[in-house]
C-alpha cells in the first residue's frame, strides 16, 4: 500500500508539473503569435502614403483591438482615477486616446521595410508574458529593442505595456502625469488642461 501511494503521488506530481509546463509554453506561444500578428498588421496598414484622417482611423482600430487601452489609461492615472468624477474620467479617457493617436499614428508615415524578430518570450505569471523583440528598419543602423508585456484575459491577449530599449512607456507616462498632479495640488482638471495642450501641440506637428 505504501508503495502504491508513493507511485500514485509521483504520478500526480509529474502530471501536474507537465500540465503547468505545457500551459506556460502554450501561453508563451500564443503571446508571441499575438505580437507577430499585431506588428505585421501595423506595418502593412499604417506604412506608406495616405490621408491623415485615414491613418488615424486605422491606428485607432489597431490600438483598440490589440491594446488594453482603458486598463492602461486607468493605471497611468493611478489613484487619481478613483478620486475623479465620472465626467472627469470620461474626458480623461477621451483626451488620452486622442493624444496617443496624434503622437504615434504618424510615426509610420514614410517608413517601409520594417521587420520584427521575436527573440524570446518569458511567462511572468499566470496572466502576463513578456515578449522580447528586435525591430529592424531600413533607415536605422541597428535594430531597436522593443519588448511587449502581454496580458491574457478570458482567452484574449492584450498589450498592457511596451518597453523601448528597456524603458516602460506606461511607467514613463504615469510618472509624467503624477508630476503634473503634484505641481497642481492633485487637481485633475489641471492635468486635463495639460493633455489638451499636448494634443494641440501634437496636432500642429
Amino acid at each position: 500500500m505504501v508503495f502504491r501511494r508513493s507511485v500514485l503521488f509521483k504520478f500526480l506530481a509529474i502530471s501536474l508539473f507537465a500540465s503547468t509546463a505545457w500551459g506556460a509554453s502554450d501561453f508563451a506561444s500564443g503571446a508571441q503569435s499575438f505580437v507577430q500578428t499585431m506588428a505585421e498588421e501595423a506595418f502593412t496598414s499604417l506604412s506608406g502614403k495616405m490621408e491623415k484622417a485615414e491613418r488615424e482611423k486605422r491606428f485607432r482600430d489597431i490600438m483598440h483591438r490589440y491594446i488594453a487601452f482603458r486598463g492602461v489609461a486607468k493605471w497611468v492615472l493611478g489613484r487619481t482615477w478613483r478620486k475623479a468624477t465620472k465626467e472627469q474620467q470620461e474626458k480623461y479617457l477621451e483626451l488620452f486616446e486622442e493624444l496617443m493617436i496624434a503622437t504615434y499614428a504618424h510615426r509610420f508615415e514614410g517608413h517601409s521595410g520594417e521587420t520584427i524578430n521575436i527573440v524570446k518570450t518569458e511567462v511572468v505569471n499566470k496572466v502576463d508574458a513578456l515578449v522580447f523583440s528586435k525591430l529592424s528598419r531600413t533607415d536605422a543602423a541597428k535594430p531597436l529593442s522593443v519588448d511587449w508585456r502581454i496580458r491574457a484575459s478570458e482567452g484574449k491577449y492584450k498589450i498592457v505595456d511596451i518597453l523601448v530599449e528597456g524603458v516602460s512607456m506606461a511607467k514613463t507616462q504615469r510618472a509624467e502625469f503624477a508630476s503634473v498632479m503634484r505641481k497642481n495640488d492633485g487637481d485633475i482638471d489641471a492635468l486635463l488642461i495639460e493633455l489638451r495642450q499636448r494634443l494641440a501641440s501634437a496636432d500642429r506637428e
